[in-house]
This record gives C-alpha cells, structure tokens and sequence, in this order.
C-alpha cells in the first residue's frame, strides 16, 4: 500500500512545537490543495492541539518524505523553531493503525479523549471539500470513523473524567442532575479554572460568576466563557445565589469560612450547595462539610476519582485494540480486493468484447428473437467460464505481501493479453 504519514505529537514534541506547527481548518483548506499539487495523488491534513499528521498517496517515487515535513514547517514559517527530528514517517498499514489509535483515543495525551474523533472527521471532511480525496482515503477514515465508534460504544474507554477538573464538574452532574438550572461561581483564574469554566459551560450552567485577585484575568475568562466578574470581598454576598462553588486559588487563609457558608446557606432556604475545593494550600475551612445540605469536595478527592477512571480506562485498551485488529483486517481485505479488481474488470471486458464482435457477426442471419436468445446464451456462456477464474484471481491475491500481489496480477495481465485502457 503506498500510503503515507507524516506527523508530531504530544509524544514527540512539546506543547510549545507543536502550537508552532499547528493548522486551523480554514488554515488547511488553503494548503491542503497545493500540498497534494505538489506532491500527493489524495490527502488529508490532521491538525489539533496534541497533533499535526499529514496522510497521503505519493505522487512519485522520486518524492521524499522529507520534503513534506519541510513543506508543512515552511509554511507556517518554524524552520529554525520546528525541527524535522519532532516528526514520524509510517507507511501502509502501519500508517492506517496509528489513524485508528488516534480516532479511538488510545492515543490522545487524555486516554479516550472523546473530541478526536470529532476532529478527525472535521479534518476529512475538509479534504473533500477540496476535493483531494480518492478512493484509499476515503475507505482509510470511514474504516477511522467506525473504529472510532465501536471504540465508545463497545468499551469504557471513554467513561468517567481523568482529569480534575472534569471530575469536579461530573461530581456536579451527580448532585444536582441538570446543571442548566444552577449557577456556579468560579474562585481563581488560572489554568485549572479555565478547563473548569470550560466544562461548565459545555455542560449547560445557566450563569458563571469569576472572582480572582487580578480583576483582568478575570475579566478575559469572562469574556471566553460568557460570565460575570465578581470582586473577592463580593464572594460572601454571592454565596447565598449560587449552586456550586469551584475555588483553586493560592492563600495564606481560607477563602470560604464557616460562618460564610452558613449564613449562605440559611439564605438560601438550606438548598444544597456544592463547594469544590482544588486550590493548594486549601482554600476552605474543613469543617464547612459539617453544615447541613452542604457538600465539600477536595483535591484529593477528585484526584482519587480521576486516578480510579484513568485506570480503568487503561483497561480497556486491550479491547479497543481488539477493534482495531477486526476493522483493520477488513481493511486488508478490501484492498487486496481493490488492487484485482481492474485486473478482473478487464478480463471480463475482452472476453466480453469478442463475444459481441463474434456474435454480430451473425446478426442478419437470425430473427430478432432468436439474436436475443443466442445474445443471451453466450452472455451466460462468458459468465460461466470466467466464474473459476474470477474467484481464483481473486483469492490467490489475498494475503499475499504486496510485491507479489503485483507479480501475480501483472502476470494474469500478460496471459491474456490485458492492456488497462
């Protein structure tokens, strides 16, 4: 198979690479054309956040692979930032696996990263709106698309959040159910808040309010995530209209107090409220889990979900790897099939053709009812005798490594005189 890929990821390059090289859809739209001008027969350019892959058909033999990994650093102008030792070269099958891998998410930096695949069709389907996607292709990522899919649906290898924050919000969903109709309050504004204010939203919360020392950064999570800034000295008056407070800032004291949450809660009509503390050191008075209808959750807590989901998600492995095998040996299967069938395509037309030359022969020399019944009769003749042939030409190719694969069809070719048109 003459397939090829080229690629980083977050096992070969760091974050700070790999943003360098890294193609936005309407990036690639542009490039992927001149990139198979140039050098593909089809091709498809992957391109997220923990991966750039470039999947394609060589035009020539005199094209190097090389020559694409400069061509994709040069364009987003990285030569000197980006080196060619961040990338991998995988051919044929080989190639195809690490596609599956990676639509199943056994190969995302998240183990069952659940988005991939959504970005792996993303980046297929702009391919063919540029029209550079043929037939091996087109079969490779729809054999993606189904692994990817059997992978979710047939395993757990998507279940439950391994990572902290995620695991705070999915502790939300527990308690309350439908986060639509509940607000939350996020307490800092660093890295682990965001992913947070990111989960929330993309669970529904129906209004996030954003407290941080640093009223700017703030204000620009603000902004991403359609919230309201909030000053800290403004958290107490706050508590008593909120559902789930998440505070992962750094403090000499506690943020949230005893006596807050209690006067919150006694506002609220004791209506439960969920307060998740990830900052280090903590940011809530322990004893806050003593108040009634008040539910305290702490970093260690969350880590010891994330670390138990992680696990047997690594579990799981084994039985996408399972899927894998299936999809990619039906993979196999169909392109050894695609590879004869040309061959048989054509010894059906010759045979084919000189039925018909011999049998106008004597077109005149029957009526038109019985032309169609000698028509009809040799047509089936044809038939009959290539059947074995059909079969043997088909089977005899399978399994077989690919240079005598293309040994045997080209000898079936010179036997019986078979010139592709």
């Amino acid at each position: 198979m003459d397939l090829l890929l080229v690629g980083l990821n977050h096992k070969t390059a760091s974050v700070e690479v790999r943003e360098k090289i890294y193609y936005t859809l309407e990036e690639t739209e542009k490039i992927l054309p001149e990139i198979v001008y140039l050098f593909l027969k089809e091709g498809v350019l992957l391109s997220t956040c923990n991966r750039t892959e470039l999947y394609g058909v060589l035009k020539s033999e005199e094209i190097k692979p090389e020559q694409l990994i400069d061509f994709l650093i040069s364009k987003k102008e990285a030569t000197g930032f980006v080196d060619p030792s961040h990338f991998y070269i995988m051919r044929s099958y080989d190639a195809i696996r690490h596609l599956l891998e990676a639509a199943s998410g056994i190969d995302s930096m998240l183990i069952g990263d659940v988005q991939i695949l959504g970005q792996v069709k993303d980046a297929y389907e702009v391919a063919v709106k540029c029209g550079v996607v043929g037939t091996l292709l087109h079969e490779v990522f729809h054999t993606a698309f189904r692994t990817g899919k059997r992978a979710k649906s047939e395993t757990s290898i998507s279940e439950g959040a391994v990572s902290v924050s995620y695991a705070a919000v999915e502790l939300a969903e527990k308690i309350f159910a439908d986060l639509s109709k509940k607000k939350g309050m996020l307490i800092g504004a660093g890295e682990t808040a965001e992913l947070t204010a990111k989960h929330l939203v993309a669970h529904g919360i129906s209004e996030l309010y954003i407290a941080n020392r640093t009223i700017e950064r703030a204000q620009k999570l603000a902004e991403q995530f359609n919230g309201k800034v909030i000053k800290l000295e403004e958290i107490p008056d706050k508590l008593a209209e909120v559902d789930i407070v998440i505070s992962s800032v750094t403090v000499d004291n506690y943020i949230l107090t005893f006596h807050q949450v209690k006067n919150a809660i006694s506002k609220r009509g004791n209506k439960p409220i969920l307060i998740i503390d990830i900052g280090v050191p903590r940011n809530v008075e322990p004893k806050i889990k003593d108040i009634e209808n008040v539910f305290l959750e702490d970093i260690d807590s969350l880590e010891s979900i994330a670390k138990s989901n992680y696990e047997r998600r690594l579990n799981e492995i084994p039985k996408v790897q399972q899927i894998i095998d299936e999809e990619l040996k039906k993979l196999i299967k169909w392109y050894e099939a695609h590879q004869v069938a040309p061959t048989i395509k054509l010894l059906r037309d010759r045979f084919e053709e000189i039925r018909r030359l011999e049998i106008e022969k004597y077109k005149n020399k029957f009526s038109p009812e019985d032309f169609e019944k000698v028509d009809a009769l040799t047509k089936s003749l044809i038939n009959k005798l290539l059947h074995t042939p059909t079969v043997n030409i088909r089977e005899s190719s399978n399994g077989k490594p690919e240079s005598e694969r293309i040994k045997f069809i080209q000898f079936v070719r010179e036997l019986f005189g078979l010139e592709q048109k």
